[in-house]
């Protein structure tokens, strides 16, 4: 189910695991990821992290060769710079959205396995995702570009 918006609320915006990478300062979209977190500080935007973006960083950073520590220090880093900036909304996935990602990706099979949840979740809850992925839009949700904040 949507969230309850007003004509006042700011305007809700779900990210993903580019945006998580990005809040590491080695990363190319790191300055937008800051851009967007100060919206969302400030009252433009409120952030709202999706939950299988956190399971796929862990599995890249564990693809890459990143041992525990590093992996726990990644998380660390991501948890305390989020908090510094008030994000502290995590959306779950529902068995709804695994539903709807493999019908998506069966009609889109450009759609990875994570971005299709990404899409379903969007779609269910009718929030835009922040994502410098252009899939999304090429299959009609809303997005906002990520490389453009």
């Amino acid at each position: 189910m949507a969230p309850a918006r007003d004509s006042t609320s700011k305007e809700l915006v779900l990210v993903e695991s580019d945006f998580l990478f990005g809040l590491g300062k080695s990363d190319k979209r790191h300055a937008q990821v800051i851009r967007s977190l100060e919206a969302h500080k400030s009252g433009k935007m409120q952030i709202q992290v999706l939950s299988t973006a956190v399971v796929e960083v862990r599995s890249v950073l564990y693809s890459k060769g990143l041992g525990t520590k590093e992996v726990e220090e990644f998380f660390a880093l991501m948890s305390e710079i989020l908090s510094e900036y008030g994000v502290e909304t995590f959306v779950p996935t529902e068995p709804s959205d695994v539903i709807i990602a493999e019908r998506m990706r069966a009609e889109s099979p450009a759609l990875t396995f994570f971005d299709s949840l990404y899409a379903a979740t969007s779609k269910r809850l009718n929030l835009k995702l922040i994502s410098s992925d252009g899939i999304y839009s090429r299959i009609g949700l809303a997005a906002i570009d990520l490389d453009m904040i």
